[in-house]
């Protein structure tokens, strides 16, 4: 699988597997300096639907409230309470 990433400029950039099937790239350095990006960082990835996708990293607290997500309960108490007056 191959990514663009587009700036001030398109890249080419070969997407990798590892073990887990987890998805990911590495960040060549010229761009590297223009993220605000650091390894570990969760990026979520949108599809524009175009055959182009916008890579966004996600703040702790969506980090949190997606795990919190996994578990049913936690979801559930999560939209009781949004609802509540």
């Amino acid at each position: 699988m191959i990514a663009w990433i587009e700036c001030e400029y398109v890249m080419k950039i070969k997407i990798e597997q590892n073990e887990d099937g987890e998805r990911y790239f590495l960040i060549p350095g010229e761009l590297h300096n223009d993220l605000p990006w650091n390894e570990g960082d969760t990026i979520e990835w949108i599809d524009n639907n175009d055959g182009s996708w916008t890579l966004k990293k996600l703040s702790q607290l969506e980090v949190l409230k997606l795990k919190a997500f996994e578990n049913p309960h936690v979801k559930a108490e999560y939209d009781r309470l949004k609802d509540a007056p």
